[in-house]
C-alpha cells in the first residue's frame, strides 16, 4: 500500500523462515531495502503511521489523498490463516520523501522479495505516477553509484559512512558535549540508538541514519528527577556556549557557528528497581538491569574516538530487539516503540527554561521595549517597577536609566546573569538588581513581592509584565495575578502587555516557544471584578510592538489597585 510518504506491506512466510529481504526498485534499479519482521503494533492496521493510503496513482505521486473506505482488515485475511499454519505475517515500511523526484509516467515502482513483484493494492505489481518530476532514474542512479543511499525518513543523501566532513563536525561536537558533561556533571555521554547500532553492527556509521545520537545515565532514580537533571545539563551546555533545544526526551544540542548540525542527547536513569529507563522508548522486549551495567568503554571511530556501554550488544538488543543484526532502513520508531518511560519527558515548563536560557544566550537588545516606553512617558508610572519575567533586563535597565528603583525578576539563571551583567555596564547596580524566581512557586513569588514592596516604603510599585503571561499556563498566570492581588496596595499598578486570540495566525519572528493566546479584554474584566483594579488603560490590536516584519496583536493594560 503506497502513499505519498511511506509504502507499507506485508508477506506471509513460514515461522522458522530466514529474515525476507524486501527491496524498493525504480524500473530495474534497485534503490534502498529493509527486513521484513513481525510488527509489535496493531496488525490490522496496514496505513504507514500518520498517512493516508494511496488509492490512485495521481495521490501518490503528489496530489490529494483521501482515506481508504474501509479499515484494510481484510488485506490480513489470509494472513490469519496461514499464521495458524505455521507461517506468520511479517511486515515491512519504506519511507518515500524524495522518491517520487526521479519518476515519471514511464517509470515502474515495485516492491520485490527475491526478484518477485508482490501486488501493490489498487495497482497491479507496479505503479507509474502520472506526472513527471524534476529529476530522472539516470539521476538517482549515479548517485547511488557514487555513495548516496535513501535514508531512514526517504531523503537522498550521502552515506553517512562515506560523508568524512559531517563526521569530523559532528564528533567535535560531540567530544565537546562528552567533556562538558564529565567535567561539570560526572557523566559518561556513550553512543546510543542508531549511532550505537552502528558501532556494534557494522563498526561504523549507518550509512542511511539520519543523525548522531548520545546518552547519559542520570543520578536520578525517579522520572521528575530524570527530567530535572536533562534540564540543569542543557543549562551548563548552554552556559559553555552550545545552542540547546530541548524537545520532550532529548535536547537538540548545536554550536551557533554551525546550527544546521546538531547531535540528539538523551537521558536514561535507572528506576528503584533497578532496571534502566529510556524516556524515549525502547523498540525491543528484553531489559538492562542495574547489575548488568558496566560502565563505558573508548572505541576508535571515524575522526577520533567515543565511548559506548560495556555490556553494548545487551544495551542493543534491548533498544532493537533480538532481530538488530537486521538493517532496516524503514523502521519507524511511533510504530515500532515497545515501551518507554514518558513519565520522565520533559514538561513544557521544562521545555520553556530551556528556550528562554538559550534564547537570552543568543539574543541582544539595545534598547527598552515600546510597552516600556509607553509606560515612562505617563506621568503616573510609580518610582519602583518589579518587572515580573524580565528576561535579560532589556525594560528593566531601560526603567532604571530613566531614574526609576527596579527588581527584575526571571525563573531563568541566564537571563539574570545576562541581566545583572548589562545592569554592571550601565552603571545601574545602584538602582537596579535581579533575582532568579519561579512564579509557579507562589509561596516564594510572595515572599520576593512582599520585599519589593516592603522596600518602596509609602510610594507605590508597578507591576510590570510584558510578553510574559501569554507564556506562561492558565494555572500558572491565576496563581501569578492572584499574588500580585494579595501583595498590592492601594495605588500600586499592574501593566501588562500580551498577545491575544488574533495573534494565533501572525507569523512568529521567534516560532518554537509556549505561546497561550487569550481573550485580552477578559482579562481586564477579571483584573476589575475579582481583583479590585481600575482599568486606567486598554487597548488590543497592531502597531503596538512591531519587531522585524512581524506585528503581534496585543492587548495592553494599565490597571490601578483601589
Amino acid at each position: 500500500m503506497f502513499s505519498q510518504k511511506a509504502v507499507r506491506g506485508w508477506v506471509s512466510v513460514p515461522a522458522d523462515a530466514p529474515p525476507t529481504r524486501v527491496t524498493l526498485h525504480l524500473d530495474d534499479l534497485e534503490v534502498t531495502a529493509t527486513y521484513a519482521t513481525t510488527d509489535p503494533d496493531d496488525p490490522d492496521d496496514p496505513t504507514p503511521e500518520g498517512d493516508a493510503p494511496a488509492s490512485t496513482a495521481d495521490e501518490a505521486s503528489g496530489g490529494g489523498r483521501r482515506r481508504a473506505r474501509g479499515p484494510g482488515r481484510h488485506l490480513l485475511g489470509p494472513g490469519h490463516v496461514l499464521r495458524n499454519s505455521g507461517e506468520e505475517v511479517r511486515w515491512f515500511r519504506f519511507r518515500l520523501a524524495d522518491l517520487w523526484r526521479f519518476c515519471d509516467p514511464n517509470t515502474e515502482v515495485s516492491v520485490q522479495i527475491g526478484g518477485s513483484r508482490l501486488p501493490i493494492t489498487g495497482h497491479g505489481l507496479h505503479l507509474s505516477p502520472p506526472s513527471a518530476g524534476r529529476r530522472s532514474v539516470d539521476d538517482v542512479r549515479r548517485r547511488l553509484a557514487e555513495g548516496s543511499v535513501f535514508s531512514q525518513k526517504g531523503r537522498l543523501q550521502a552515506s553517512k559512512q562515506l560523508d568524512l566532513e559531517w563526521q569530523r563536525k559532528v564528533l567535535d561536537l560531540y567530544t565537546r558535549t562528552r567533556t562538558i558533561l564529565r567535567e561539570k556533571h560526572g557523566h559518561d555521554v556513550f553512543f546510543t540508538y542508531g549511532t550505537l547500532l552502528g558501532a556494534v553492527r557494522e563498526g561504523t556509521y549507518i550509512g542511511h541514519d539520519v543523525d548522531f545520537d548520545a546518552a547519559f545515565v542520570t543520578s536520578a532514580t525517579d522520572p521528575d528527577g530524570a527530567a530535572g537533571e536533562l534540564v540543569d545539563v542543557s543549562l551548563t551546555l548552554i552556559g559553555e556556549g552550545l545552542s540547546v533545544t530541548a524537545l520532550p526526551p532529548h535536547l537538540h544540542i548545536s554550536d551557533p557557528a554551525d546550527p544546521d548540525l546538531h547531535i540528539d542527547l538523551f537521558h536514561t536513569y535507572f528506576d528503584e528497581a533497578g532496571e534502566l529507563c529510556f524516556p524515549f522508548g525502547v523498540a525491543g522486549t528484553s531489559t538492562i538491569h542495574r547489575r548488568d551495567w558496566q560502565g563505558v568503554r573508548e572505541i576508535d571511530w571515524p575522526a577520533g574516538r567515543g565511548l559506548v556501554p560495556v555490556n553494548a550488544e545487551q544495551v542493543v538488543e534491548c533498544l532493537y530487539g533480538p532481530d538488530w543484526r537486521q538493517p532496516k532502513p524503514g523502521f519507524h520508531w511511533p510504530r515500532e516503540r515497545t515501551r518507554l518511560s514518558a513519565e520522565a519527558k520533559l514538561t513544557k515548563a521544562h521545555q520553556s527554561k530551556v528556550y528562554w536560557a538559550d534564547f537570552y544566550a543568543r539574543n541582544r537588545y539595545t534598547s527598552g521595549s515600546t510597552f516600556a516606553a509607553f509606560m515612562d512617558a505617563r506621568s503616573d508610572t510609580p518610582g519602583t517597577v518589579v518587572d515580573i519575567g524580565c528576561g535579560d533586563g532589556r525594560d528593566a535597565c531601560a526603567f532604571g536609566s530613566a531614574g526609576r528603583h527596579v527588581v527584575g525578576l526571571d525563573q531563568s539563571p541566564v537571563g539574570v546573569e545576562h541581566a545583572s551583567g548589562r545592569a554592571a555596564t550601565l552603571g545601574l547596580t545602584d538602582r537596579v538588581r535581579f533575582e532568579v524566581c519561579d512564579v509557579s512557586e507562589t509561596e516564594h513569588l510572595g515572599e520576593v513581592l512582599g520585599r519589593a514592596v516592603a522596600g518602596a516604603g509609602d510610594d507605590p510599585v508597578m507591576f510590570y509584565l510584558r510578553f510574559f503571561l501569554h507564556s506562561i499556563p492558565r494555572n500558572v498566570q491565576a496563581g501569578l495575578v492572584r499574588t500580585i492581588s494579595a501583595v498590592a496596595r492601594p495605588g500600586d499598578v499592574l501593566a501588562a502587555e500580551f498577545r491575544t486570540e488574533g495573534d494565533k495566525a501572525v507569523t512568529k519572528v521567534h516560532g518554537q516557544h509556549y505561546r497561550r493566546f487569550q481573550d485580552g479584554p477578559a482579562f481586564g474584566r477579571r483584573l476589575s471584578e475579582r481583583h479590585g483594579f481600575a482599568l486606567l488603560h486598554e487597548e488590543e490590536g497592531t502597531g503596538l510592538s512591531p519587531y522585524q516584519g512581524e506585528d503581534p496583536v496585543l492587548y495592553r493594560v494599565v490597571a490601578r489597585r483601589t
